[in-house]
Order: structure tokens, then sequence, then C-alpha cells
């Protein structure tokens, strides 16, 4: 009769389990790789608007024209940071944490 139980070998089952989870946490590692690098193209449209907007404000605001622009520059510009930094602060904490293997 054939003795199943006896002819798995362990180490084999157990470090194809270990790497399955070291894919999958890569896997997920890359998913938010991808979706930081998707909004900072849509921040840098938003921040284009922003900027838009805010030498509309400059142009033909009027007397208050100079207080609104300025609202508007400070935040397009602080958004933009803010967002591009994202993707280098996930390398930064990836490259020093190790996640997965």
């Amino acid at each position: 009769m054939l003795d199943l139980l006896n002819s798995v070998d362990v180490t084999q089952l157990t470090s194809h389990l270990t790497l399955g989870a070291a894919d999958g946490m890569s896997g997920l590692i890359e998913s938010g790789k991808s979706i930081i690098k998707w909004l900072q193209r849509i921040a840098m449209v938003a921040a284009a608007l922003a900027f838009c907007v805010g030498g509309y404000h400059l142009i033909l605001g009027g007397e208050r024209g100079r207080h609104k622009c300025i609202a508007w520059f400070v935040g397009g510009a602080a958004g933009l940071v803010i967002v591009m930094g994202a993707y280098a602060l996930a390398e930064g904490v990836n490259t020093n944490i190790r996640f997965g293997s």
C-alpha cells in the first residue's frame, strides 16, 4: 500500500507556503506604489488647475484678488509637495522596514 503521509517532504511544503506569503506582500506593496503613482498624476492636474484659478484671481480679482490668489497658490504647491513626497516616503519605509522576505 502507498504510504502518502511519509512520502511528502514537509520542508518543501513549508518553503512553498512561506514563498507564497512573501509574494502576496510584494504584490500588495507594488499595488500601493502604483496607486501612489496614479494619485501623483491626478495631483499634478489638480495643482495646475489650482494655479490657474489663483492666476485668475490675481489678474481679474479686483481689490481682494491678491489675497484670494495666495491661498490657491500655497494650497496647490503644498498639496503637490505632499503627494509627490508620498512615493519617496513609501520607498524609504520599504527599504528600511522589510515586509515579507
